[in-house]
């Protein structure tokens, strides 16, 4: 029997069901997990003067907005996509199409996709020759993803510690961490803004050291006008669901080197080199991150409204900064350097003062925000801390490599106080937040003054 072409109406009307019955789940699941999406409401009782942990009424009853969002061309694409049976990358309509748009938009000379951000960023280090006993500079203020990119390629991670009013990571502690091992530099743009590029930039040219951009949280940021991830020698994306640009999953390298960017294709189709048609004949060692055709067709939608998505976020955490500062004391956005022309507030991050709030700890503002309808949680994590590094190190493969000596120095050395501290006070919550009317941000702020207000409850 010949399989039926459905029109595209009736391709979305058979999977509506579906969908509607995983939203609910997946509403249950991220409610039940403490997750920002689908959080449900706090309980209303009669008492506008008490905080609602105390029996009051919340501030807030609405849900924020969800994320991911989709619309009329997402379906298109993905439709188009499903019906020309051309699924894998090698022979795609839109693998093509999305690198081709996405590196226009960030003003490079190619990009290639991946499988996701952590293989972009493993598969630039591979192309750069690092391996075996090079140590590569990083930030601990990131997802442990990036440091795991480099245990991958079995070089040692080593952690520059956090400037504390931004995130990022801090140029003055780059250059005594320097020794001849140091084969790259990834300063990460946290958060979706972006690191302080010129003075990394100008450190990585002094020692003659690439520095490669963990901009997989800043899609769209910019510094002095240029696209985070368009300055160093490469630039690593992620295109995963909780991303301004959501594929699901996915990645994407970009870069105006060419050879890295022929040798990116190669990599990712097992060493394969195009212009050599011998039927599995591999040019460098290498593995699979190819990606599915489906990916880059919802990503190609989703790049022609990322700008649109930006400026709201942007102007709605500007205007959150503004009345923060004015009517919150002790509650510390996220800092943002001067040359920062864009960002895209991925995540929303403050410090927390208990100074100001009676003495209660973060845990306990947290907690009374919460009920007040904000739901703030803390991100950080000091990955230089996590006991992923130790079974890395125990690990037959890392012992043959570094000595005893070389590991207990690695250790002694691994110490990034700045950091431990912003893990201590930061709180915030994912761009989503941001993506509504500004009324949304009044009922942030009065949400804070209301807890700051009746504080001494947390604590008495």
């Amino acid at each position: 029997m010949k399989n039926k072409a459905w029109t595209r109406r009736e391709f979305l009307g058979k999977t509506t069901a579906g969908l509607a019955a995983a939203r609910v789940v997946a509403h249950k699941v991220t409610a039940a997990s403490g997750s920002l999406a689908g959080s449900s409401a706090p309980a209303v009782s009669g008492n506008p003067n008490a905080l609602a942990l105390k029996g009051g009424t919340a501030v807030r009853t609405t849900p924020f907005p969800t994320w991911p969002q989709s619309f009329e061309i997402d379906e298109e694409y993905v439709l188009k996509a499903v019906r020309n049976h051309h699924w894998c990358s090698y022979d795609g309509e839109f693998g093509p199409k999305f690198e081709k748009a996405f590196a226009q938009y960030m003003g490079s000379s190619g990009a290639v996709m991946t499988t996701g951000g952590t293989h972009t960023l493993n598969m630039s280090l591979e192309l750069l020759g690092i391996g075996p006993g090079d140590e590569v500079l990083l930030s601990p203020m990131t997802a442990v993803a990036t440091a795991c990119a480099v245990l991958m390629t079995y070089a040692l991670p080593v952690f520059v510690d956090t400037e504390l009013e931004t995130a990022y990571m801090d140029p003055t502690d780059i250059e005594h961490r320097i020794n001849e091992n140091t084969r790259a530099i990834i300063p990460v743009h946290i958060f979706g803004g972006v690191s302080h590029m010129d003075k990394i930039l100008a450190i990585g040219r002094k020692h003659n050291i690439p520095v490669i951009e963990d901009a997989c949280q800043a899609h769209g940021a910019e510094w002095k006008g240029k696209k985070a991830g368009s300055m160093g020698i490469v630039g690593c994306f992620s295109f995963n669901q909780s991303k301004l640009m959501p594929g699901g999953e996915g990645g994407c390298m970009i870069s105006d080197r060419q050879d890295l960017i022929d040798k990116a294709y190669m990599y990712r189709n097992f060493g394969m080199d195009p212009k050599d048609h011998r039927p599995n004949s591999s040019a460098i060692r290498a593995t699979k991150y190819r990606i599915s055709d489906l990916v880059p067709a919802l990503l190609l939608a989703q790049l022609t409204r990322l700008d649109a998505n930006i400026m709201t976020r942007e102007k709605n955490a500007l205007y959150l900064n503004e009345q923060l500062a004015k009517n919150v004391p002790g509650i510390l956005p996220q800092g943002r350097y001067p040359e920062v022309t864009r960002q895209n507030y991925w995540w929303y991050g403050f410090r927390y003062d208990p100074q100001h709030f009676h003495g209660a700890t973060r845990e306990q503002f947290a907690h009374a925000l919460r009920a007040e309808g904000v739901h703030v949680s803390n991100y950080s994590v000091a990955i230089n801390r996590e006991p992923y590094l130790e079974a890395n190190f125990n690990s037959r493969g890392f012992q043959r490599i570094y000595s005893k000596e070389r590991l207990d120095k690695y250790r002694a050395q691994n110490h990034c106080p700045h950091n431990d501290e912003f893990c201590d006070t930061n709180l915030g919550f994912n761009h989503q937040v941001l993506s509504g009317p500004r009324k949304d941000m009044d009922d942030i702020v009065e949400a804070m003054a209301k807890v700051q207000k009746y504080s001494e409850d947390l604590v008495s």
